[in-house]
């Protein structure tokens, strides 16, 4: 018979047609996203941003590095804005391996703050559509239409996805996991190896953090799928699969290789003793305060101190219990999805053990990193009770609505903090009142559901219900999203998108001009001004600050003791004398005036080092200043700068021994200054166990609390002080010159 050919066009159409329920799963959590970031006006609606935290301080930068590599205009391999520079390929692996980078590198570079919002809501649509295959393949029979789009939906805005919008390259992870599980079905039903180490090396290969969590869990979802499958699997079938199991896991691991390997040999040089983990034996959290954060609008904190992220959905709430209930629902499955739901719980109760899904290191915040997986595993026996409402009773599920009820009540008698919604305050007396209360709207939505899953089991097809129940449920994921963005600002701060935009554009073009002006292969440059200590690599040029989780902690420890601003994974450009300045090659220093949101610490540089070059855009002026001192990027030096050892508390003398040793001299560069006299005004101190001293108002209620030092100097000398401390907190410093006075914002 003759073939009847298929133009492209009605090829396209046709799939789509067939892929629809695809499209609609992956446009219905986004638009709803969307609506949320819209509500609080988001660009481009308003002026706020999704620039926050770590989002804010370093990926952001990172992803301008990288787009400017993409582009021919960098590296990936090494860059020169790295404190002192560094290699790339750990910041390559830990902040921007995931496929989705490929949105930031082909939009425009202006659209940066809108290409991440565009790469955001991209992950959340990927996760539900890979979610909703997941559901499709482990269905025994064809799934309803409803549960294809209400639980994926669920999953992709669970409040794990919302709250680490400000991490995106953890997000991959919600993502590979379903096709993952999906493969430990495919490798024990059938002992095909490909469905699962392909997206399991994938998964190492976008983020190797999250899939170290996801790996474990991987191991005990294999042993869960052994256990609760239908049939008995014997025992040489049960060894040749846990085999198959290790092999798999292996080739997975030796295709990621490339990134494991190198981000490996990134985290030795410090990310590795970042912090000193005790694992003395604690718990974490009471059992009743986490099933509170199960309900909507639960959101606590992202400090250290935060509880997990496990929202996904009321309806959720009704549906586990309903799971256990279940008569078509096999013992065998119950039993062991128990046991795998109650092993998660431990995880994150037990401080040990929620320390080695992390790495075997303390969460610098963002606790409890792996817990969508709870939420994962919450959200499939949701979805496997109401595919079987016919093995529960009306009584099952009013009874289940009752307890939760109670719960609520109980709840609302405890007042927990993170059930209250929206916030605001009164004009007149800024005082705080509670507008709604997110305790009532899980009542409410629990109502909903109660009613929803009774009709939809008694009249199963219903249009009308399944359509009620999709607009109750994105009505609620909505209102949960618009809650967790707002107490996401109370608690961190969403940045401004005016913050970020013009600033960028501004100083990326003055740094151009400044290559322009002078095109030498080699030297470093600085600012007077800030953004975030990251702007150096934003930017294009080679400083000294520098921010990042895959830090060069030797490299950061000799800044420091130098006296430059340190912060234990950070290094920013204050605290510079003319000494380091030439040590390591700073020959321009950038100055901004106009628009000065981000002045900070000004730098005292003679007046004759300025250049006439100056670069004006918009209401800011940039201004260079030439230092005739840099040495460059090498010099010759004496050999006994092979013997210097840094101390640790006085960077002058550091100094003082790092220019003797390169120039064969015993000179002192630096002097210390006596103090002639000291006098404190309604300050108090006491000693802290570390050696600190603590110092503290006697009366707060007098506004005067100061030090007095007084010290002779030659005139047309300069003046450093430093001042060494564990605990960071901002202060004043006034300094006298005759009748002057100037405060520490002013050149000193």
């Amino acid at each position: 018979m003759e073939k009847t050919k298929t133009s492209p066009l009605s090829f396209i159409k046709k799939w789509c047609y067939d892929k629809r329920l695809y499209f609609l799963v992956f446009f219905l959590p986004v638009a709803i996203m969307f609506s949320a970031y819209a509500f609080f006006k988001i660009h481009p609606i308003g002026d706020s941003s999704v620039l926050v935290l770590d989002l804010n301080g370093q990926y952001v930068y990172y992803y301008e590095q990288f787009r400017d590599a993409f582009h021919g205009n960098g590296s990936f391999i090494y860059n020169w804005s790295r404190n002192l520079s560094g290699e790339m390929f750990g910041v390559f692996a830990y902040y921007l391996a995931s496929p989705f980078m490929l949105i930031l590198m082909l939009l425009p570079r202006t659209m940066m703050a809108t290409s991440i919002l565009i790469l955001q809501l991209a992950k959340i649509g990927t996760a539900a559509v890979t979610f909703m295959f997941f559901l499709k393949k482990i269905s025994p029979q064809k799934p309803k239409t409803i549960s294809l789009i209400i639980f994926p939906t669920m999953y992709a805005l669970m409040s794990y996805m919302v709250v680490q919008l400000m991490d995106p390259m953890w997000l991959d992870g919600l993502i590979y996991l379903p096709l993952i599980c999906w493969g430990v079905h495919r490798l024990v039903d059938e002992g095909k190896l490909v469905p699962y180490i392909l997206p399991l090396a994938l998964m190492f290969i976008a983020h190797f953090y999250i899939g170290y969590m996801v790996g474990i869990f991987t191991f005990f979802y294999f042993c869960w799928y052994c256990l609760s499958r239908e049939g008995r699997i014997l025992p040489k079938k049960f060894f040749s699969r846990c085999v198959a199991f290790g092999i798999g896991t292996l080739v997975a691991l030796m295709c990621a290789a490339f990134v494991l390997i190198t981000v490996y040999n990134s985290l030795k040089l410090g990310k590795f003793e970042f912090t000193d983990p005790d694992f003395s034996l604690a718990t974490q959290f009471d059992f009743l305060t986490f099933i509170t954060k199960l309900f909507p609008m639960s959101y606590d904190t992202v400090y250290p101190e935060g509880m997990p992220m496990i929202y996904c959905g009321t309806a959720v709430l009704i549906l586990v219990p309903l799971f256990f209930m279940n008569d078509r629902i096999t013992m065998k499955e119950k039993t062991s999805t128990g046991l795998l739901t109650f092993l998660l719980v431990i995880l994150m109760y037990i401080k040990p053990a929620d320390m080695a899904m992390h790495g075997f290191q303390v969460p610098n915040w963002l606790p409890y990193r792996y817990s969508f997986i709870f939420s994962f595993l919450m959200i499939v026996m949701a979805f496997r009770a109401f595919e079987n409402l016919e093995g529960i009773t009306a009584k099952n599920i009013g009874g289940i609505f009752f307890g939760l009820m109670v719960f609520l009540f109980w709840c609302e008698r405890e007042n927990y903090s993170h059930f209250q919604l929206f916030e605001t305050k009164t004009s007149e007396t800024g005082d705080t009142t509670n507008v709604i209360q997110g305790i009532w709207v899980s009542m409410i939505a629990l109502a909903a559901y109660f009613a929803l899953i009774y009709l939809i089991k008694k009249y199963p097809k219903s249009k009308a219900v399944c359509i009620v129940m999709v607009g109750v449920l994105a009505v609620e994921l909505f209102a949960n999203c618009a809650d967790t963005i707002d107490k996401i600002d109370t608690d961190v701060a969403y940045s401004k998108y005016t913050s970020y935009e013009p600033y960028m554009t501004q100083t990326r073009n003055a740094v151009s001009m400044m290559k322009e002006y002078d095109p030498s292969l080699f030297y470093r440059m600085e600012a007077t001004f800030h953004r975030t200590v990251n702007d150096p690599i934003g930017t294009g040029y080679k400083g000294i600050s520098h921010s990042s989780s895959t830090m060069n902690a030797p490299a950061l420890m000799m800044l420091h003791k130098l006296g430059y601003a340190y912060g234990g994974h950070y290094t920013k450009y204050d605290g510079t004398t003319f000494m380091t300045d030439a040590l390591f090659d700073i020959k321009y220093l950038m100055d901004k005036t106009g628009n000065t949101s981000f002045v900070g610490t000004r730098v005292k540089v003679p007046e004759e080092y300025k250049l006439t070059t100056e670069y004006t855009e918009g209401d800011a002026t940039y201004k260079f200043y030439n230092n005739p001192n840099a040495l460059g990027l090498g010099m010759v030096s004496s050999p006994s700068i092979e013997d210097v050892s840094l101390s640790e508390d006085n960077p002058f003398e550091n100094q003082n021994m790092v220019f003797n040793a390169l120039a064969g001299t015993t000179k002192e560069y630096f002097t210390k200054i006596p103090v002639i006299n000291s006098e404190m005004e309604n300050v108090s101190t006491s000693q802290l166990t570390d050696g600190h001293t603590k110092y503290f108002p006697t009366d707060t209620s007098i506004a005067e609390c100061h030090i007095d030092y007084v010290v002779k100097m030659d005139k047309d000398s300069y003046l450093y002080m430093y001042l060494p401390t564990k605990y960071e907190r901002s202060c004043n410093v006034w300094i006298q010159d005759e009748d002057d006075y100037m405060d520490g914002s002013e050149p000193m």
